[in-house]
């Protein structure tokens, strides 16, 4: 039953970790959600062993395995988050910088047209 233990310190550490990065505004709000999330399934798990022995039985693994494999799946989960995350902060990236480009391209034109006019 050791592992109980470790589920209920990474829980804590992910919940003190996240609680602290957010009063100190390290990360957003709408990030931090999925931390918190993932810190509290795994106190979930510590505090209900039962519960993961019986999922553990259903997939026929031996209770370490299945702590390691859940671990695992919120770790991947979290990361594809963060890809998406990030694919659509590169998306946005790409659009505003053509947008500036637009709008360096205008004034551009217009200083060129007022230069003309002047002469």
């Amino acid at each position: 039953m050791n592992y109980i233990y470790v589920f209920a310190a990474l829980a804590a550490v992910v919940l003190l970790a996240t609680l602290i990065s957010l009063r100190r505004s390290r990360i957003r709000v709408e990030y931090s959600v999925s931390w918190l999330v993932v810190g509290c399934l795994l106190l979930i798990c510590a505090l209900f062993p039962s519960g993961m022995l019986r999922l553990a039985a259903a997939l026929g693994l031996d209770p370490q395995i299945c702590f390691v494999v859940l671990t695992g799946t919120l770790a991947l989960a979290l990361l594809f988050e963060v890809s998406a995350v990030v694919s659509r902060l590169r998306d946005e990236n790409v659009i505003l910088t053509q947008r500036l480009a637009i709008l360096e391209y205008r004034m551009r034109q217009l200083q060129s047209e007022n230069g003309d006019q002047s002469k």
